[in-house]
């Protein structure tokens, strides 16, 4: 049965000297990996496929759901969103690069999610759009993910003053010092940036670059413990030397 569907690039893999397996979250069916062979020749369609498999790039496209087969294929692929800003300004697409390899850890089993499909579309929209005040977009929007997928801080155990817990997820009163244990000034930002939303993040919490070095990274601990097979990212460091306030 082919399907119309939209779906959000993911990860690309390289299968073998033609082809790649590109996993992708659908809006009907959640992640699913499609094959996709590579044009011999360096031509415009070898340029067409590579703009069209970059890391979060939303297409549209259809392809046969087999209700028993493991690895799928497109065809009539073609953008459903054309980026003006994301594949160009540096600060953007290195924000990119990290989402896209957060999402494909977070979402490597994720079933049919439109809400959240929507949500990370609308998102991009956002970034593409944004001409400032995003600095705090991929903590914002990696928390919003989480608390999709039901895995995020315990907002009701905030009080003023406390240390988050990273593994039992909660405010606590006191905590010794630990790589998972975040101190009250930076259990306090995590809290706001769980409540704030991308057009009034700058302001509502602001941070400066060590500031978000460092939370990103309690981020990292955090999705490791709560989300299985949740790697050690590779990207942070790209955004470390871009963003420069």
């Amino acid at each position: 049965m082919f399907l119309d569907d939209t779906g959000i690039v993911l990860k690309v893999v390289r299968y073998d000297d033609a082809s790649s397996i590109v996993h992708i979250f659908t809006r009907s069916h959640g992640t699913v990996p499609f094959m996709v062979t590579r044009p011999r020749s360096r031509s415009s369609a070898t340029h067409a496929v590579s703009s069209l498999t970059s890391p979060l790039g939303v297409l549209s496209f259809q392809w046969n759901m087999k209700p028993r087969s493991t690895l799928f294929r497109m065809k009539d692929v073609r953008s459903a969103l054309v980026w003006q800003t994301l594949p160009y300004h540096p600060v953007k697409r290195a924000i990119v690069l990290l989402l896209a390899e957060c999402l494909a850890a977070m979402l490597r089993e994720e079933g049919e999610n439109t809400p959240l499909f929507d949500h990370i579309a609308g998102s991009l929209r956002w970034l593409d759009e944004a001409v400032g005040g995003y600095a705090n977009f991929h903590l914002v929007f990696l928390l919003s993910v989480a608390r999709a997928l039901g895995v995020a801080p315990a907002a009701d155990s905030f009080v003023v003053g406390r240390s988050f817990d990273i593994p039992s997820a909660h405010y606590v009163p006191y905590a010794p010092s630990s790589p998972y244990v975040m101190p009250p000034p930076d259990a306090e930002a995590l809290y706001r940036l769980t409540r704030t939303d991308y057009d009034a993040m700058a302001t509502a919490v602001p941070l400066s670059r060590a500031d978000r070095t460092r939370l990103l990274a309690y981020l990292g601990r955090f999705f490791t413990h709560h989300l299985p097979a949740f790697p050690q990212l590779t990207t942070p460091h790209i955004l470390e030397t871009l963003f420069n306030e």
